[in-house]
Formats: C-alpha cells, sequence, structure tokens
C-alpha cells in the first residue's frame, strides 16, 4: 500500500529533515486478519476511545475529583447530563484521520498544514514549537520538527494502525514519519511505531481472547519487536535517573511488573506518568494488560493515575481496538459529544483500509494456501531431483532442478541446494563426456560453473572437455584455475601438466 511513495517521502525525509533512518533494523512481522473479526466495529472502538480516554481523563484531571468512590459514581451516571469535551489529544487523532481519508494515504504536508490551520485544544509544548516553526517561522515543514520524546506522537497514532492492520511494513513508515513531522527524536518515532503495531495487533485479536500472562506476554514482544534498534541515543527515567528507553522499559521492566502485580500507582512511583513518553506510554501497556477483558477497570486504572488524560487516551485506544465499540459501555459513550463524527471516521477507515490487499484476510488465506501449495510443489521437485542423482539418472534430475529453480529462484541461494545442483550438472556433464558428446558436456559443466564459479571438479572437467576439442588456451585456462583454488588437487595437477606438455610437443 503506497510503498513506492513512502519509500521516497522516507529517503527524502532522512536526507533533508535528519530524521532517524528507523527502517534500518527493520524486523518481519505478520499481521494477521482474521475473517471472523468485524473489523468496522473494531475501528470505531479504538476512535471512540481516544474520544472517551481524553475526555474522562481531562474532565476529572481538572476537577481534581480522583477519589474511587466519586469515579464510580461518574461512570454509572447514564442519566447523567454531561457532555465531555475532547482535548488535544482526540484533535490531533482526527486531524491525521481527515488528512488520510481526504489524500487516502498520507501525506505528511497536508498533515502539517491542518495542524496550523486548526484551533487545537490544550496542545503541549512541542505542537506549540512546531506551530511557530512552521507558521510564524515560515521554516519548511519538514525542517520544523522539534526534538522531544513527548507522547503526543504516538497518541495520535492510532488511524495509521487502522489502515493498515494487516501491513506491518506500511503500517511503520506511516507511524514513524507521522511522527517525526512533529517530533524528530527516536524515542518518539519509535513510540509511535510501537503503540501503532500494538493497536494494529489488537484489533486483529477476538475480542476477550486474551487469556492469560502468554498472551500478554506474546504482545510484548511483538512491540518491541517493532522498535528493536531505533533509539540509539541515551535517555534517562526521570523519577531515578537511571539510563534506559522504550525498548528496554517494555522487554524487560514491563514484564516484571505484571509478574510481581504491581499495582498502577506504585508503578507511577517508579516510572512517572507525565507527558515523556517513557513514563506514559509503558504504563498505559501495563494497565490495558491488568484487565484487558474489562473496559470499566481499565479505565477506572487510567483515571487514578496523575496525568490521567494522556494516560487513559493511551490505554483506551487498546482497549477499544481489541474489545469493539459494541463492548464499550453505552454510558460512557453518551457522554461523548461528539461521538458521531468520531464514528463517521472510524468507517471511513474502514473504508480506506479495503483498499490495502494485506488487509484482506480472505486473500491472506487464498494467498497463503497458495503459497503452501507452492512450497509442497518445489519441496516434491526438490526431492525427486535429489533420488534420481543418487540413481544416477543426471538427465531427469536436471530436469526436476531446472524447474524447481525457475518456480523458486532464491533457492538457488541455498548452499545445500546448490551441492545437488552441481552433482547433476556435473553427472550429465560426465556422461557426455563420456560419450564424446563434448559441446553437450561444455553446456552442463558451464551450468555446474554458474553455482560455483570456484569449483575445483568442475573446472578441471571443463579443462578435459576442452583438451578432447584440441582447444589447448583454454583446457590451460580451466585447469590452471582449479590449480590456483585448490593446490593439493591432485587430478587439477596431472591435468594441468598433461595439457602443458602437450603445447611443447605442438
Amino acid at each position: 500500500m503506497y510503498m513506492i511513495s513512502l519509500e521516497n517521502l522516507y529517503n527524502f525525509l532522512i536526507e533533508n529533515a535528519g530524521m532517524p533512518n528507523f527502517m534500518r533494523y527493520n524486523e518481519i512481522i505478520n499481521l494477521v486478519p482474521l475473517p471472523q473479526i468485524e473489523y468496522r466495529n473494531k475501528l470505531r472502538g479504538a476512535m471512540v476511545s481516544i474520544a472517551i480516554g481524553d475526555a474522562f481523563g481531562s474532565y476529572l484531571e481538572v476537577g481534581q475529583q480522583r477519589e474511587i468512590e466519586y469515579i464510580n459514581d461518574f461512570l454509572k451516571g447514564e442519566k447523567r447530563s454531561v457532555s465531555l469535551s475532547i482535548t488535544d489529544d482526540t484533535e490531533l487523532s482526527i486531524l491525521l484521520a481527515e488528512s488520510l481519508i481526504i489524500n487516502q494515504g498520507f501525506q505528511p504536508e497536508d498533515l502539517a498544514n491542518r495542524f496550523i490551520r486548526y484551533t487545537i485544544t490544550g496542545m503541549g509544548n512541542t505542537m506549540k514549537e512546531f506551530i511557530i516553526n512552521y507558521h510564524d517561522r515560515r521554516i519548511e515543514w519538514y525542517k520544523s520538527g522539534v526534538e522531544s520524546a513527548g507522547n503526543c506522537a504516538a497518541i495520535r497514532c492510532a488511524p495509521i494502525a487502522l489502515i493498515n492492520y494487516g501491513d506491518f511494513p506500511t503500517l511503520k513508515l506511516m507511524a514513524g514519519m507521522q511522527a517525526a513531522v512533529t517530533h524528530m527524536d527516536q524515542m518518539a518515532i519509535a513510540s509511535s511505531i510501537l503503540h501503532a503495531t500494538a493497536i494494529a495487533y489488537l484489533t486483529n485479536l477476538p475480542a476477550f481472547s486474551i487469556k492469560g500472562k502468554k498472551d500478554l506476554f506474546a504482545l510484548i514482544d511483538l512491540c518491541v519487536k517493532s522498535i528493536k534498534g531505533i533509539e540509539t541515543m541515551v535517555y534517562r527515567n526521570r523519577k531515578s535517573n537511571e539510563i534506559t528507553n522504550l525498548y528496554s522499559r517494555v522487554m524487560r521492566d514491563l514484564k516484571v511488573a505484571l509478574e510481581q502485580d504491581v499495582k498502577p500507582q506504585e508503578l507511577q512511583e517508579s516510572w512517572g506518568s507525565g507527558a515523556y513518553v517513557l513514563e506514559s506510554l509503558p504504563l498505559a501497556l501495563y494497565i490495558f494488560m491488568r484487565n484487558p477483558n474489562d473496559y470499566e477497570k481499565i479505565l477506572k486504572e487510567c483515571l487514578l493515575v496523575k496525568d490521567a488524560e494522556a494516560t487513559s487516551s493511551l490505554t483506551l485506544t487498546l482497549a477499544g481496538a481489541y474489545l469493539g465499540y459494541n463492548h464499550i459501555p453505552k454510558g460512557y459513550i453518551n457522554k461523548i459529544y461528539n461521538v458521531e463524527e468520531l464514528l463517521t471516521l472510524a468507517d471511513r477507515l474502514f473504508e480506506l483500509s479495503l483498499k490495502n490487499k494485506a488487509n484482506n484476510p480472505y486473500r491472506r488465506m487464498r494467498d497463503t494456501i497458495n503459497e503452501e501449495r507452492n512450497q509442497d510443489e518445489i519441496h516434491q521437485l526438490l526431492w525427486t531431483g535429489i533420488k534420481y542423482n543418487k540413481d544416477e539418472d543426471y538427465e531427469n534430475a536436471v530436469k526436476y532442478f531446472e524447474e524447481l529453480v525457475q518456480k523458486s529462484p532464491e533457492i538457488k541461494k541455498n548452499e545445500k541446494i546448490k551441492l545437488h545442483i552441481i552433482e547433476a550438472y556435473e553427472g550429465l556433464g560426465s556422461k557426455c563426456l563420456q560419450q564424446e558428446e563434448y559441446e553437450e558436456a561444455l553446456k552442463s559443466f558451464k551450468k555446474a560453473l554458474f553455482y560455483d564459479l570456484n569449483h575445483p571438479n568442475i573446472l578441471c572437467d571443463l579443462a578435459v572437455t576442452y583438451l578432447n576439442l584440441d582447444d589447448l588456451e583454454k583446457a590451460e585456462k580451466y585447469a590452471r584455475r582449479a590449480v590456483e583454488i585448490a593446490p593439493e588437487y591432485q587430478i587439477g595437477r596431472e591435468v594441468l601438466e598433461a595439457i602443458r606438455s602437450l603445447k611443447k610437443n605442438h
């Protein structure tokens, strides 16, 4: 999906904006869409949950009413006549979604223009500085990003995941570059990729299918694999001043916290929970993983931590993508004033996602079946060729190996398989040589030499064939190469001496 233009854009940003080369250590992650999942419902769940986390978190943050009794009363009140407003977390996600939908793909300049064109509620310092750079100082959009590891880039990345839930390479490119527009920092870029990967993975999981720590650790391993090698700079934990990074915090510390069942408030004291993405994203992952199958518990735990707005947005996006819109308590949804706008955007994102063939579970299943069939055919051709080699029926062996290479060109790089192919061509060439079919022998030996230019046996076979054709120059050339490559090769030395003796007598 958009891969050619995305790669060109990626190279442009590296060369002209100094963007970190985050695709250098590209890991292969297979995101697998499933036919039984209702993806429209999943996308709706994720988009609405960004707003629920944002609106509930900011409302309670401002009111400073985070006692558990108050939260319980507030969440239960379906009849409560309150309409909660969103802030920058949801507004920036909406702007990214709109840009993707209108352009039918990722256009970062359009995204940058939207950021400066619309009023954004309560935006952070990094976004303010980006807008000053781009709008007021007239710096190019791709040079206006700030070296900041804030969490804004990760929070707004959900729409990227929701159109690429079956296409990790495109997801990683888009998620990394959308972050770099405003946050030109390794950790900020890594956070956007990690969060988008987690959202996409959970979108492909059936609701309530996470059963225990094994499933949670599988999610953690996938997340850290998505950002491996990106962070090469030194980052510090603001609480303890220890040197760490997002990869280590999630790979090591998050697993330890899950094993020990640490309370989120205690974890917040050691990790922090501010706008620094090293604090907020791992904490959000942890809160989700404590109760992945209970939306209400997830929200309550988010609202009890400091900086509840950002933590809730990050955490509930994961919960919404996993559980889907239909499993979000309606009392929460009814408190969001712009829920219809979010549902419409989710539906348009779903339509856009269908244009990416990698998101189609039925196509993926068909391609997988075809790939498995091809592998079966390849294995059959390989083992048949090997059997004919053992029977010294080299003509048939060559026939099967040639069909094998035609169906799977990459197999020529397999060193063990190359030995079988060389054996077949050498055997056929030797048979032709014995029958004095010298031109045919040359063809077979040269095909064998294609797979190993420094094979002394084949070089010597060619020398003997040219010797039988009275072409002493070429015979000496191949025999000399055989001896140079393998000085201990007795037959090669004898053939070379015989050729030189004949040349003296001519």
